[in-house]
């Protein structure tokens, strides 16, 4: 499969997660840059929901149900909409115009012609562009972030339908596979349960087998092709938000959303490590949600405050309202993916809603208003309270918490990990860009103006450094995310690309305004262009990061991808992949194979269109049938127990792979059932790849 091939995928993965959101913000009169940034959590929430109505219905998953489900509500947001406009007597207000006037930044000084607003020291004349040459910057920079993030990606992958080779992303690929047969994209039901009602975030699932099934009749390429456009569209979307983010933080200063948009690509935690390393594809649908979320949070907080500093009109009202709902909508969207990813998005906000509600508390409280202050704090605790005792009984959060994971560093070398964003490999890191995130920091608390953002990026890199540090009592607070550290990590370019950005331009402000390049000027006219002086900045930091650590994405999505490069056990070599490509001419559509599932069996379902005994990597909690298997299928030919478990499942073909550890191939910890079994009777050979062969279970009749 050429690149050019996944492109149909890759538009329509885009379509599916960015579309029905964003257009439903239009729709509601949300400007287009929120739209596109919240959007998407929209989106996912929609698929949430409707996927356990559709499942409770009896009504199959397909793009044609969902699309005119999407449709409906598209519409009837857009007549409430109009209705609306029609009750206010006015147009819709616009966002920007009902925040507060002062960001606290300064009104913009950087890309200006002047260094500083009411400094004495340069003189020039103040370049302002009009909206639509921001608007220019804005998607340049976003489209540069998406080449230096997509670009090393594809290279790391290798061929467009390449699978996967990790612990998660079989079990991923496999439940896209369950959903295009089943139709049931519940979250409710289990991704391979028995229709039980068991909860499982398969917000992922629901989207990406929509693309699936765009794609028409199942292939060998479908559902990783698929996957694959998922872990690119992501990528996007992410820098997406991320200018959302900054330009809901700072409204008034788009040159920050400009350069955070270009910022948060070179960050590596997100999406190289969570999206290859780890395959945590639905973790990282909510990581890649949190900007977009963040920035309706931040907007519509700061409607309502602007609403309390003045005498709103009705459109007013109702702009916050709808704001407001967009940001419920969106932060569901990012809990619905995975609850976890709800938690990091409190992370970061929590300084900003702190910050906010000190506020309002503190005026209340001075306005004589405290009754309503104590009323709304007595209900907080109380529900707190509550919900405490509620979740600390959770079998659920039990396992989470409980789960156990060796520390891996120490804390200052954690922190210093983080902040010189040396995650992929100690050199060349990321200097330059961290270098400006802590001059950002130093910014606001000099101004005393949205110091929550380093805030937010401390309790980031404080979560992280407990969970990879040694075992301490506050490391349980990081067991919402399994005690991982790079889950944290990952939520860490939120605020720090915004910081990058207002360190960028202090430091490009700084320059203009030395005495010494005031000198050089004449001789040097690009020193007194802002735009030259940062794009001059954004090169060097461009270089001495390595492409923003271009190469070391590659590789890494390449231990993921390339079976000759994988780092953690090849399941599928070159030749045991196509044998999989190929398996429903070999074997039939009836047939269901049994193997060790750590040598790359399971993926006879997502690449092969053939049905297996074990889909997944982990064993735990198998029905009696599989467990037998799993403990004695090596005495199919003297054990009757076997052929009953056999014949119960359906098994018809057996796959073993001969490959040791040694050798590359992924390390097994079960036992030799699936591994050592004698084939000299009971079996005949069908087809061989390598060290691999699959073979006609005759055995049991």
């Amino acid at each position: 499969m050429s690149w050019i091939e996944l492109v149909p995928a890759f538009v329509a993965c885009a379509a599916v997660l960015v579309a029905p959101g964003a257009l439903v913000a239009r729709a509601a009169g949300v400007p287009a840059w929120l739209a596109l940034g919240a959007g998407p959590g929209l989106s996912v929430a929609f698929y949430a929901v409707l996927a356990v109505v559709l499942a409770r219905s009896g009504v199959a998953w397909s793009p044609v149900t969902v699309g005119l489900l999407a449709l409906g509500c598209l519409v009837v947001v857009a007549a409430v909409a109009v209705l609306a406009r029609r009750a206010t007597r006015s147009g819709w207000a616009r966002v920007t115009g009902l925040l507060p006037g002062a960001d606290g930044l300064g009104a913009g000084p950087a890309w200006s012609g002047t260094p500083s607003e009411g400094s004495s020291r340069g003189a020039g004349r103040r370049w302002a562009p009009s909206t639509w040459s921001w608007r220019a910057w804005v998607c340049a920079a976003v489209a540069g972030s998406a080449v230096v993030t997509v670009v090393p990606t594809m290279i790391g992958m290798g061929a467009p339908d390449a699978p996967l080779q990790q612990w998660d992303a079989v079990y991923h690929l496999n439940g896209l596979a369950l959903i295009q047969e089943t139709g049931d994209a519940s979250q409710l039901n289990g991704l391979y349960g028995t229709g039980a009602s068991v909860y499982y975030p398969t917000a992922w699932h629901a989207a990406v087998s929509l693309v699936v099934s765009l794609g028409g009749p199942l292939t060998a390429s479908s559902i990783t092709a698929a996957a694959n456009a998922s872990t690119l569209v992501m990528s996007v979307v992410w820098v997406l938000g991320a200018a959302a983010f900054a330009r809901a933080v700072l409204p008034h200063r788009p040159a920050v959303t400009v350069l955070s948009a270009l910022a948060v690509s070179a960050f590596s935690m997100f999406p190289t490590v969570q999206l290859a390393t780890l395959a945590q594809w639905p973790n990282g649908l909510a990581t890649m949600l949190i900007p977009g979320a963040a920035a309706a949070v931040v907007t519509a907080t700061r409607s309502w405050r602007s609403r309390a500093d003045r005498t709103s009109p009705p459109v007013a009202r109702v702009t916050s309202v709808v704001l407001t709902a967009l940001a419920l909508g969106s932060a569901a969207g990012v809990a619905l993916a995975q609850p976890s990813g709800f938690v990091g998005l409190a992370v970061v906000l929590a300084p900003f809603v702190v910050t906010v509600l000190a506020v309002v508390v503190r005026d209340a409280w001075r306005g004589g208003r405290r009754t309503a202050v104590l009323v709304p704090a007595v209900f907080v605790v109380v529900f707190v309270t509550a919900a405490a005792l509620v979740l600390s009984r959770s079998s659920v959060l039990d396992m989470v918490f409980g789960f156990a994971r060796a520390p891996q560093r120490s804390i200052p070398v954690s922190v210093a990990r983080i902040l010189t964003d040396t995650v992929l490999t100690p050199v060349p890191g990321n200097i330059v860009v961290s270098v400006l995130v802590v001059v950002g920091a130093v910014v606001p608390l000099r101004r005393r103006r949205h110091r929550w953002l380093v805030v937010s990026a401390g309790l980031v890199v404080a979560l992280a450094a407990l969970a990879a540090g040694p075992e301490n009592p506050l490391r349980l607070v990081t067991g919402i995310w399994y005690t991982q550290a790079a889950r944290i990590e990952a939520f860490y370019p939120v605020p720090a690309a915004v910081l990058a950005a207002v360190g960028a331009l202090a430091v490009v402000d700084r320059v203009r305004a030395s005495g010494r390049v005031r000198d050089k000027a004449p001789g040097a006219p690009w020193l007194r262009s802002p735009v030259a002086l940062t794009g001059a900045l954004l090169l060097v930091a461009f270089v001495t990061s390595a492409a923003f650590q271009a190469p070391q994405r590659a590789v890494r999505f390449a231990q993921a991808y390339d079976p000759a490069s994988i780092q953690w056990g090849t399941m599928l070599s070159v030749d045991e992949l196509e044998l999989m490509r190929d398996l429903p001419e070999i074997v039939g559509d009836d047939a269901v194979v049994l193997g060790d599932p750590f040598s790359g069996a399971p993926y006879a379902w997502s690449v092969g269109r053939t049905h297996v005994v074990l889909p997944q990597l982990n064993i735990s909690g198998l029905d009696p049938d599989r467990q037998y298997l799993v403990d004695h299928f090596d005495d199919v030919t003297t054990d009757p127990r076997v052929c009953e478990a056999v014949r119960e499942l359906g098994v018809t073909h057996f796959y073993v792979d001969r490959t040791k550890p040694r050798d590359g191939a992924k390390r097994s910890p079960l036992g030799p059932a699936l591994s050592e079994v004698d084939v000299s009777t009971g079996f005949v050979p069908v087809a061989t790849a390598g060290d691999a062969a699959l073979y006609e279970l005759t055995a049991c009749g």
